[in-house]
C-alpha cells in the first residue's frame, strides 16, 4: 500500500509515525517553512522534520492545487492522508490516489468543521469531542464519515492537553480505519449537513478576556486559547493557568495578591492565576510573579480591547 501523508504541525507526526510502521510512505507533503527563531534562523515544521529522518521525500508547495498534481500523480498512491495540512485540496488533487483521501480530523463531524476544532471545543465548555476519520471530498470537512472515537475533555485540560491525546487517538484510529476501510468492512457514511457547526481559524483578539463574563468562560478562554491577555496597570498581563474559585467581587478585581495567591473576580465566581508572564518578563509560577512585583487587593485587570 502506497501512501502519500500531507500534514505540518506535531498534532500530524504521531499519525506519520503510524503509518510508516504500517505502510509504505512515499512523499510527505507540507506547508512551507514560515516560522523564524529569534535569530531570524527558519524553523523546520514537525513533519517535515521527521520524514527527513525517515527518509521520505518532502514537498512544500505554497499552492497545492496549481503546483502539486504532477508531483503526486508521479508517486502513484493508493491513499492520500491528510492531518493538519492547512491548504483545501482540489478535485484533481483528490482523485489522484487509487483508494482515495484520508483526513484525520480533531473533532466529532460534523461538528467543528475548520481549522480550530480542538481550541473552539473547549472555549465553548464542551465536555467531549473526538477523533474523526473521514473520506475527503471538494467541500470542508464535509465528507463522509470512516471512523469516529471520543475522547471526555477533563476539567483540567488546556488546549495543549487535548492536542497530545487526540493525535495519539488519531493515529491509532487512522490505521485501524484503514484496515476496515480497504477491506471493505468499513463503509462511508454521510455527514447529517444540519447538524454542522463551524471552528474557524483563531484571532488574537479573541484571547483579550472579558472579566464580565463568568469564571468558567473567562477560564475556557485561557484553556481553548493556550493563553488570556489582559492589563495590569496598563501594561499586558497573559495568563497561562488558572483555576476557578467561589469568592465573588467587582469584574477584574483582585481580591488577593499575597504569596501563592492571585485572586481576580469575575461577572460571577473568580479565578485564582496560577501561570502568567508580565510585559517583559519570562512566563512564571504566581509565586515568582508576586515576590517580585508590588500589587495590592482592591486593584483592577482590565480588558486589552481598544
Amino acid at each position: 500500500m502506497r501512501i502519500v501523508f500531507l500534514g505540518t504541525p506535531e498534532f500530524a507526526v504521531p499519525s506519520l509515525n503510524a503509518l510508516t510502521e504500517n505502510y509504505e510512505v512515499v512523499g510527505v507533503v507540507t506547508q512551507p517553512d514560515r516560522e523564524k527563531d529569534r535569530k531570524g534562523r527558519v524553523i523546520k515544521g514537525a513533519v517535515a522534520s521527521v520524514a527527513e529522518s525517515k527518509g521520505i521525500p518532502v514537498f512544500k508547495f505554497e499552492k497545492i492545487r496549481t503546483e502539486g498534481a504532477d508531483a503526486l500523480r508521479s508517486l502513484r498512491p493508493d491513499i492520500m492522508v491528510t492531518c493538519a495540512y492547512g491548504q483545501i485540496l482540489s478535485e484533481e488533487i483528490l482523485n489522484i490516489p487509487r483508494l482515495g483521501v484520508l483526513n484525520v480530523h480533531g473533532s466529532l463531524l460534523p461538528l467543528y468543521r475548520g481549522s480550530a476544532p480542538i481550541q473552539r471545543a473547549i472555549m465553548n465548555g464542551e465536555r467531549e469531542t473526538g477523533i474523526t476519520i473521514m473520506k475527503t471530498d471538494v467541500g470542508m470537512d464535509s465528507g463522509d464519515i470512516l471512523s469516529q472515537q471520543k475522547v471526555t475533555i477533563e476539567n483540567d485540560d488546556y488546549v495543549g492537553d487535548l492536542y497530545e491525546k487526540l493525535s495519539v487517538i488519531g493515529a491509532n484510529l487512522l490505521i485501524k480505519t484503514i484496515e476496515g476501510y480497504v477491506s471493505g468492512s468499513i463503509k462511508p457514511v454521510p455527514q447529517d449537513a444540519g447538524r454542522a457547526t463551524y471552528a474557524p481559524m483563531l484571532k488574537k483578539e479573541e484571547a483579550y478576556l472579558d472579566f464580565s463574563a463568568s469564571c468558567e468562560s473567562v477560564r475556557n478562554v485561557i484553556r481553548g486559547m493556550g493563553y488570556g491577555v489582559c492589563l495590569l496597570s496598563g501594561a499586558p498581563l497573559k495568563i497561562y493557568r488558572a483555576d476557578l474559585r467561589e469568592d465573588n467581587g467587582k469584574p477584574g478585581e483582585i481580591l488577593v495578591a499575597a504569596k501563592n495567591d492571585f485572586v481576580v473576580a469575575c461577572g460571577a465566581g473568580a479565578l485564582e492565576i496560577t501561570e502568567l508572564q508580565a510585559s517583559g518578563k519570562k512566563r512564571m509560577k504566581t509565586s515568582d510573579f508576586l515576590n517580585g512585583t508590588k500589587i495590592a487587593a482592591g486593584e483592577f485587570l482590565t480588558s486589552a480591547k481598544g
